[in-house]
């Protein structure tokens, strides 16, 4: 357990001298939050933008001033979030389920990790060369393919389990492991690779397409869906369009998406967590009309019963409040956090 490791006694100091981006009142029983900062992806992903997004709107309503930290990935400041070092950030469920159930690659539970809401899908996939001439995910064989990403660890698990569904494993693809997500979209430009994860309609996808004679495809997946669910539970699979993504879906193809949520830790006030996710629900459809990533979520979906991790008690305390929070809700919070006590 590290439940211990965020004394307030201990750590304000050299959190006041290192210039971390969210404090404490001094003398006040309750956490009071001065200043938010949202830990993102790099510039150029989906996350980084619904962070902007988010931190615009809380400053905007909240007068709290909000911003965006982008690191290489989310495996960065997922122990941050669980020592109370950054208020808020943007992780994948797989991360998420990974770091609050010691999966590979964290070696001990982030039993701190809390739920504010859940924010968009997240379709990561993988792009070719729209000029290699394969459509689906099968024609990989013996292909360099970016599969690990050293910031964003969890993600690898995501990858190989998109491979599967062509029953693709470690024998059949020459693996390509890089440090970010932005460093696989570059080997695939440079053509060092010929294939990479991405997600669609990212600025990164768009500038692959500008940057790279023919453009881009993103493949499908194969055919055995199974080989999905069974190992990231509540993945889905959408037959995507070519309205629906910006570029690199030239005819209707079969992707996939996974959740994604925003999290912070248990060192978060509980009127802080209450304000954070009032705001955001209650402003929800300001944030559709401007945000494409977040259109397809309607806001009552921000509260979803099956999280792998426990919702905050100032978030699940709105959340009853706004008659979003159900029985099952209830028993999934305990569930979670019966592990986080243990």
């Amino acid at each position: 357990m590290t439940t211990n490791v965020f004394r307030r006694a201990t750590t304000l100091a050299p959190a006041l001298a290192i210039g971390l981006l969210w404090s404490f009142a001094p003398d006040h029983a309750d956490a009071q939050l001065r200043r938010i900062a949202i830990g993102s992806n790099p510039a150029g992903t989906n996350y980084y933008v619904v962070a902007s997004g988010i931190a615009k709107l809380l400053q905007d309503e909240t007068g709290i001033p909000s911003t965006v930290r982008p690191f290489s990935g989310s495996s960065v400041y997922m122990p941050m979030l669980q020592r109370g070092e950054i208020a808020l950030g943007i992780n994948t469920q797989i991360d998420s389920q990974s770091a609050f159930m010691a999966l590979d690659p964290y070696p001990v539970s982030m039993s701190n990790l809390r739920l504010i809401a859940a924010m968009m899908p997240l379709r990561d996939n993988l792009m070719v060369r729209a000029e290699s001439g394969m459509t689906t995910v099968d024609e990989l064989r013996g292909k360099r393919v970016v599969v690990a990403i050293r910031s964003n660890v969890a993600l690898e698990r995501w990858h190989w389990t998109i491979l599967a569904t062509a029953g693709l494993g470690p024998d059949d693809i020459d693996m390509v492991s890089v440090a970010s997500l932005p460093d696989g979209v570059r080997l695939l430009t440079e053509g060092r690779v010929d294939a990479a994860p991405i997600g669609i309609a990212t600025a990164l996808a768009r500038q692959a397409e500008a940057t790279i004679p023919g453009g881009i495809r993103f493949l499908g997946i194969g055919s055995d869906e199974s080989a999905l669910t069974e190992t990231v539970p509540g993945a889905h699979v959408d037959l995507f369009t070519p309205e629906m993504a910006a570029v690199g879906v030239p005819e209707p193809t079969r992707l996939v998406r996974f959740a994604t949520y925003l999290n912070t830790g248990a060192h978060l006030g509980d009127d802080d967590a209450y304000l954070i996710v009032k705001t955001i629900h209650q402003q929800w459809e300001l944030l559709r009309r401007d945000y494409a990533l977040l259109s397809p979520v309607p806001a009552d979906d921000i509260a979803p019963a099956d999280s792998p991790h426990p919702y905050h008690p100032g978030a699940a305390r709105y959340f009853r409040e706004a008659g979003l929070w159900t029985d099952a809700h209830e028993q999934n919070q305990a569930r979670t956090l019966a592990i986080a006590a243990q």
